[in-house]
């Protein structure tokens, strides 16, 4: 059976679900329309919908095989028209999942190693709540808990207050994850910690004021803008964030803590929604409780299709999605270019020897890595040894405020010789912040943190070849087999689909170069 699921919320999707092969193909919608966060539902009108889908359905069948559909899956918290799916698809039949949760739970779930196992889902809310908590065996998901929170929602606001991160965002989406940079800077006052905490459970902005003693702006409607509710900055801002941060585990921790010991004998826990992208917490549940959550490649909103998908029709075996997004869009030009800037096939040692030599070199090949983290396919790497490598990228490529940290690749099997912590399981996609030893940090410091962490991404070469040998090359030249590896975009955009945006960002910012199926392309010569 092939299915067609569509997410037409924020982050909006639409996967691609053949049951018989249990092949599964992602269209993150931002990502073919280049708008970062895009909606499919909200503010564009019947004939603009239609192109979308349309152009996602020829990709479909062009690429993957889907000619004709038997079911279209639509997800009741970012529904769009169905009749306009109807013609488009043309499905023998269509359905509904209800609850925003569930699918969340479904996609992390059916995509983990584990058979029995908690789920832990928490984000800035849907239909079915803010804060659910799922048991999850032999294929079967079952509600357990509906916690009375808002975890994402308070995350969110509570940055909004910060002007290094409010006053310089395009979209109050990308504030959480900017304060989790930010945090490093300052220390959590203990005082007002438990009151930030509370924020979380009862998402009250006046009492958090009145109990803080923060003069907070907007106390009526700090909903309405949140970037107009900046109040503070420089160390004060670098506190808070620190502080909102400290608030935000522990409260994920006073529902976490009794749960678990309910549930002694599961695989191990699974975590989603766009909280499981708090890379600060995942680590330290693995510190405190011994536990390694399992977090997929597309926690956030983008991963409610396929989640959906997954429950109309769940996978008999575990599901392979972390490279299956779009193919370069424009990939039978390749050769085109490659004559018109005169681009040559490249040895990975060769490549090697560039980034050791300090270059910035984006990294593009095969279908595109689901969710919101580049995982080497649509990539930006170089060698992190050098000292002013990170604020070369983000002031002169990425464009994007000085305190975000960069994350480091290395080799699964050599991570515990640059990194601290309990476990390397479950970091292949960026979902934790390990310490750099300490003798490592002057000798790293494009990928260390200013308080010693780094957001790690483990490679095996089943997983990912191309990087698994580039870091080999690398590691004939160097003393350290890391690299730093970003996504490749620019401050706004989404990651990239195109070869026409890889060569863009490769002349108008300071990248080097840009590897793009294994053809090394330079500057043009107008920008030489």
């Amino acid at each position: 059976m092939k299915i067609v699921s569509i997410f037409a919320g924020h982050d909006s999707s639409i996967t691609f679900y053949d049951t018989e092969s249990q092949s599964v193909h992602v269209i993150e919608i931002e990502r073919l329309v280049r708008k970062r966060y895009f909606r499919l539902h909200v503010d564009n009108d019947k004939e603009t919908i239609t192109s979308i889908l349309q152009e996602c359905a020829d990709i479909a069948r062009k690429e993957w095989g889907f000619t004709e559909i038997d079911l279209v899956v639509i997800t009741a918290d970012g529904s769009v028209y169905p009749q306009v799916l109807a013609e488009v698809f043309k499905p023998k039949q269509m359905a509904t999942v209800p609850n925003h949760h569930d699918c969340h739970a479904s996609c992390t779930y059916f995509l983990s190693p584990y058979n029995e196992t908690l789920i832990f889902s928490f984000d800035g809310g849907g239909n079915d709540g803010f804060f659910n908590i799922y048991h999850a065996k032999d294929g079967k998901i079952q509600l357990l808990e509906k916690i009375k929170s808002d975890f994402g929602g308070g995350y969110l606001l509570g940055s909004s207050i910060l002007h290094e991160i409010s006053n310089n965002s395009r979209h109050q989406l990308a504030l959480a994850g900017k304060a989790m940079g930010l945090c490093a800077y300052g220390s959590p006052r203990k005082d007002i910690v438990p009151y930030f905490s509370e924020f979380l459970f009862d998402r009250d902005y006046k009492k958090l004021s009145e109990k803080t003693g923060l003069d907070l702006l907007n106390l009526e409607d700090p909903w309405t803008n949140p970037m107009s509710n900046a109040k503070f900055s420089e160390q004060d801002a670098y506190d808070l964030a620190a502080t909102l941060q400290e608030g935000f585990e522990e409260a994920f921790i006073s529902v976490f803590r009794d749960r678990v010991k309910m549930f002694p004998n599961i695989d191990g826990v699974c975590f989603a929604g766009g909280g499981s992208l708090n890379v600060l917490l995942n680590e330290r549940i693995k510190k405190d409780f011994g536990i390694v959550p399992y977090v997929p490649p597309n926690p956030n909103d983008c991963g409610l299709s396929t989640g959906a998908a997954f429950l109309v029709s769940p996978p008999t075996k575990r599901p392979v999605v972390t490279y299956s997004g779009l193919p370069l869009l424009d990939r039978e030009d390749l050769d085109k270019h490659v004559q018109e800037r005169g681009a040559k096939k490249v040895e990975l040692s060769e490549v090697a020897t560039l980034l050791k030599g300090g270059k910035i070199i984006g990294m593009v090949s095969g279908d595109s890595e689901v969710g919101p983290r580049a995982l080497g396919n649509r990539s930006i790497v170089c060698d992190p040894a050098y000292d002013k490598m990170k604020d070369s990228l983000n002031s002169k490529v990425k464009f994007r405020e000085w305190y975000r940290p960069f994350a480091p690749f290395c080799k699964k099997e050599d991570a515990h010789l640059y990194f601290d912590s309990p476990s390397f399981d479950n970091m292949e996609y960026m979902s934790y912040a390990p310490l750099v030893k300490p003798v490592y940090r002057e000798k790293m410091p494009a990928i260390t943190h200013i308080d010693g962490s780094s957001r790690l991404q483990t490679v095996e070469r089943k997983d990912h070849e191309l990087f698994y040998d580039l870091l080999t090359e690398f590691g004939k030249l160097s003393d350290t087999r890391v690299l730093l590896n970003t996504s490749f975009n620019i401050r706004g955009k989404p990651i990239l689909s195109t070869i026409v945006d890889a060569l863009y960002v490769l002349d108008n910012t300071e990248m080097d170069y840009v590897v793009i199926e294994g053809y090394l392309f330079s500057k043009s010569e107008k920008d030489t």
